[in-house]
Order: structure tokens, then sequence, then C-alpha cells
């Protein structure tokens, strides 16, 4: 434990800060942006990955730091999270940063992007937070995940489903209507053995986003191994010259049955239409 407080520094309650190396960040108060990491990061891996997120979307980005105590002790960390769902330090208190930013009158919309343990975290967050704040409050959240660990990723609808709304494909499509929170994406490489027994096992395509799934979301799967965030996700799926993004899958229409078309990931991924400092175009006016 001594050599872990070495390695990682002591505890602190103040917040690592992603800032775009080369240009100046492009949000402000009103369009805050968060990143929850995974199992075995220290400060110094913690800050690699925001300052990657932000040289990627030309956003400052708050980190919600997730501290290791070493990996046996993180994924007894993760199966009490996971399974017993306690409420550890690291979940109450990203709760109450995003709580505090989805209240305020100055956001318009808040960004949580969140990698493998990090994943658990969020549902516990988000489960805790929709008791807490108003619908227009939550609306402001859109949430995009990497190899998440979590079992569950809880998004109500806001009025009842159909039972014969078409399954998605690949990548797998939240298609059921409005829900509480508008935009949630999970991004899993096949071979990545947390994403398998978490966002993938749980989106299983006989019963991706059925009525009965309580993992919400539309998931992009990318052919390939690894774990860590900024070798095996962030530059891979979202790097310059993506392969992954340029790829093609056929889909469905999100309304029914009808026939299938071709599209790239890249127009599919609402997260990539933020890179270099962009922003997609809103569904409804924020």
């Amino acid at each position: 434990m001594v050599i872990v407080r070495l390695l990682n520094g002591p505890p602190t309650g103040r917040s690592l800060i992603g800032i775009p190396q080369t240009r100046d960040p492009v949000n402000d108060e009103t369009e805050p942006w968060f990143f929850i990491n995974g199992i075995a990061t220290g400060k110094h891996w913690h800050q690699s990955n925001l300052t990657a997120l932000a040289d990627t979307f030309g956003r400052q980005i708050v980190g919600i730091h997730n501290p290791t105590k070493g990996v046996i002790l993180d994924l007894v960390e993760c199966l009490i999270q996971r399974d017993l769902e306690y409420k550890t330090a690291d979940i109450r208190q990203g709760r109450a940063q995003l709580r505090a930013a989805l209240a305020a009158s100055t956001t318009k919309k808040a960004v949580l992007i969140v990698h493998s343990q990090g994943g658990i975290v969020a549902s516990s967050i988000i489960d805790w937070l929709y008791g807490e704040l108003s619908q227009s409050q939550i609306q402001k959240l859109e949430i995009y995940t990497f190899g998440n660990a979590a079992r569950q990723f809880r998004n109500p609808p806001l009025h009842e489903l159909h039972h014969n709304d078409p399954a998605g494909t690949t990548p797998r499509r939240q298609i059921q209507g409005e829900r509480a929170i508008r935009n949630i994406e999970h991004y899993a490489n096949t071979k990545d053995f947390v994403a398998n027994i978490g966002a993938l096992q749980f989106t299983a395509s006989a019963g991706a986003y059925s009525n009965a799934s309580v993992f919400s979301g539309t998931v992009f799967i990318r052919e390939g191994s690894g774990h860590l965030f900024n070798m095996h996700y962030l530059h891979p799926m979202f790097g310059e010259h993506s392969a992954f993004m340029e790829s093609t899958v056929d889909v469905r229409p999100r309304n029914g049955p009808g026939k299938t078309v071709s599209m790239r990931m890249r127009e599919l991924s609402r997260l990539y239409n933020y890179k270099n400092g962009r922003s997609p175009e809103d569904e409804d006016a924020m």
C-alpha cells in the first residue's frame, strides 16, 4: 500500500483538468465535459487520458478520478460497486459534480466520457441522479463509454414502449423512442475481456435493447483487442485517419421495418461529431 501511495500520490479532493495543447478549448461553463477513468489508473495516467481527450475533442475536460488501490483491490472494488451497488467515495464525488453541473442554469449540455470501471461508477451515479434532478436537467446529459464494465446502464423511457419495436443491428442502436437521457453511446473492442463481461455481454444481439433490457444506448463494436484507454480505444477509434470510423455497416431504419442502408461509423457516431472542436447538429434546440 505504501508503494501504491508513492506511485500515485496522496489522496486529493482536487480534480485534474485536461486542456488542449495546440488550441483554446471551445467549451465554457455552458458545456462542461467530464471523464471517469478505469481500473488501475493513478493520477499520471489519469492526466494522460484527460490530455488526450482534450486534444481529440478540443474541449477542457474535468477529471472525476477513480483512484487506484492496486490491481487486486481495484478488482474487489469493482465487484462491490457492480454487484453490491455500494456507493464508494468516487461515486459520491462524481454524483456531486454532475448534479451541480446539470442543475446549473448556465449549463446547456454536459458530456460524460467513461472507461472500464468508470462505466460502473457512471451507472451508479445516473441511477442516483434520476431521483434527484428534473427531466429537463437530466436531458442535458450525454454519456459515452469505452470498454464499459457495468452490467446495467439504465435509461428509462418517457412513455410506454411497444413490444413490436425491432431490435437494432450492428452497431446496435437504441430505437424505442425518447428516453430520459437522449444520447448514450458505448464503444467496445471484440477481444477486450472487460467489455465482454460488461457492455457486450449485456447487449447481446438476441436481446439488445428489448423492452426488458436494463442496458441502454447505441453500441459501436470494433474488431480488435486491448483495454487501455488511449492506446486501444481513443486513438484507434477517434485518431486521425481512423479505419474504424471509415468502416461501413448495414443499418435498419430507426422507426420500424424497411430496407437496410450502408453507413459509415462516423455517420452514426454522435461523439465523432465533436472531434477537433466541432459540435453535432442537435435534433432539438437546446
